[in-house]
């Protein structure tokens, strides 16, 4: 979902998330930090090797106990960041005591206000299982369901073992009894994330994992989009962070840094392929904020509005000529797309700024829609930023006031409340913005308009964790690591 969270209240934030998942396959915003993955291989490996219990109980109940422990090691080490179970970690540590006893919180029958985490299951099912799955680690098993470790898995599985041989074995019979000693959990702590060694057999096979160097299909765009990440951090390195701040790798970076420069060299397709994800996301934008607009208006109309009064409210200041020219008016300016966004955005814009990054949008790619239509295939139903600019390609000899009329209310209302009427009925959900009464529209509340979050964070910090990045600039290893790529 996006930066906050909220419905898909128009149904166009979906095409956009498959979009970026298929060019970031294998992690999530809710997968932290890559190191994660290699005690999850860990224990996938040692349960096969030495529980070989196939009883789904038994697997979440000894899951729920390693990843409890895991998180008070982690917790050990200052400001560590990505672990689940921290909040219960940190407050089991101070509450002081020797032993720490986490039998009651890793119990299966101990309501969720008590548990170390919310999920029954703990972290692992919800949150790695699928991803695990992605980066080829992990199948399920056709029988019992449960996880079962494929080769790589148990490399990385045995080099995390090593790194920590003098106390692994003290670890799994702590986590099986539910209760360690200060004493025993103090050199656990090597197993944080931060605590990684980067010259290790363990961190050179998570970078291989991590970039994609199996050549299989799930990891082709993601090791395309973490060498172009490179390649960007390499362009724009200049010095330190106090001499040139505005040169390190951000995620909010990264989405302007692909729509605002032109696909070139060996990095020219997955920049194409984040521009179209850039372009899906920014009239998600523009559509939310005219629902919005909209909303707004029918605010100051207790009793509500009829449809065809709500339109003509809104698009009483267009002007009546065609919508090509206002269009390219609109288009053009000094602006960059992120100026026109941001100024689109602003609560109580006029409409000409909420579609603005339209204009621009439509006049830069309405040559090339067909390679939109490529990363958005056509669904029945389906909006996207291919069915959008090319509806408005249709309607440029309209005059602005009749296609902005009808884009309001058959593309963005009348969409809104179709949207809202299946969710009612699939889910039960009540999700409308807009009620309809005696056929009367009436407000009832607004959508929260946020940018999506296209794992760009998750990927910077993955590169970061294995010595590529550092603090959102390219370290030597990582400069190295891109030239013997290319």
């Amino acid at each position: 979902m996006g930066a906050e969270q909220g419905l898909d209240h128009l149904a166009m934030l979906s095409p956009v998330e498959a979009h970026y998942q298929s060019l970031v396959r294998g992690f999530s915003s809710v997968t932290t930090r890559l190191r994660n993955y290699s005690f999850y291989a860990f224990w996938v490996v040692h349960y096969k090797r030495q529980v070989r219990n196939d009883a789904r109980r038994v697997f979440e109940d000894r899951t729920r106990r390693v990843e409890a422990l895991y998180a008070l090691a982690a917790a050990q080490r200052t400001n560590e960041t990505g672990v689940a179970g921290s909040t219960f970690a940190d407050e089991k540590i101070e509450e002081g005591g020797d032993p720490i006893d986490f039998r009651v919180e890793t119990d299966y029958e101990t309501p969720q206000k008590n548990r170390y985490l919310a999920p029954r299951g703990g972290a692992f099912p919800g949150v790695y299982f699928g991803q695990m799955s992605e980066m080829g680690l992990i199948g399920r098993g056709k029988r019992h369901g449960l996880p079962v470790p494929d080769e790589p898995c148990y490399a990385l599985a045995d080099a995390y073992a090593a790194s920590h041989s003098d106390f692994i074995d003290g670890f799994l019979r702590c986590a099986e009894v539910g209760q360690v000693t200060r004493a025993e959990l103090e050199p656990m702590v090597a197993m944080a994330p931060s605590s990684l060694d980067q010259e290790s057999d363990e961190a050179a096979i998570l970078r291989r994992l991590l970039m994609g160097e199996d050549g299989a299909d799930l990891s082709i765009n993601r090791r395309a989009t973490l060498l172009a990440i490179l390649e960007i951090a390499k362009q724009t390195d200049s010095g330190t962070e106090a001499e040139s701040p505005s040169v390190k790798i951000t995620e909010d970076m990264l989405r302007w840094w692909f729509i605002e420069n032109e696909p070139n060299g060996a990095h020219a397709d997955i920049h194409r392929s984040w521009q179209h994800y850039q372009v899906g996301d920014m009239v998600r934008l523009v559509y939310e904020s005219l629902l919005n607009h909209a909303i707004s208006v029918l605010e100051d109309f207790n009793e509500g509005l009829p449809a065809p009064e709500l339109v003509s409210e809104l698009v009483a200041d267009i002007p009546g000529v065609p919508l090509e020219v206002w269009l390219t008016t609109l288009a053009e300016g000094p602006e960059s797309l992120r100026e026109l966004q941001a100024r689109g955005m602003v609560h109580d814009a006029p409409l000409g700024d909420i579609l603005a990054p339209l204009a621009r949008l439509w006049r830069d790619w309405r040559h090339r829609l067909g390679d939109l239509g490529e990363s958005y295939k056509e669904a029945p139903g389906q909006q996207t930023c291919f069915t959008e600019l090319r509806w408005i390609e249709a309607h440029l000899t309209d005059s602005a006031e009749t296609a902005l009329g009808q884009l309001l209310f058959h593309r963005v209302l009348r969409r809104h409340l179709e949207v809202a009427a299946r969710k009612f009925r699939i889910q039960t959900s009540y999700t409308y913005l807009i009620e309809v009464e005696e056929a009367r529209l009436r407000a009832r509340g607004k959508v929260n308009v946020n940018p999506s979050g296209p794992r760009l964070a998750t990927a910077i910090r993955f590169l970061e964790d294995v010595d590529l990045l550092k603090q959102g600039r390219i370290t030597p290893r990582g400069l190295a690591y891109l030239e013997a790529a290319l």
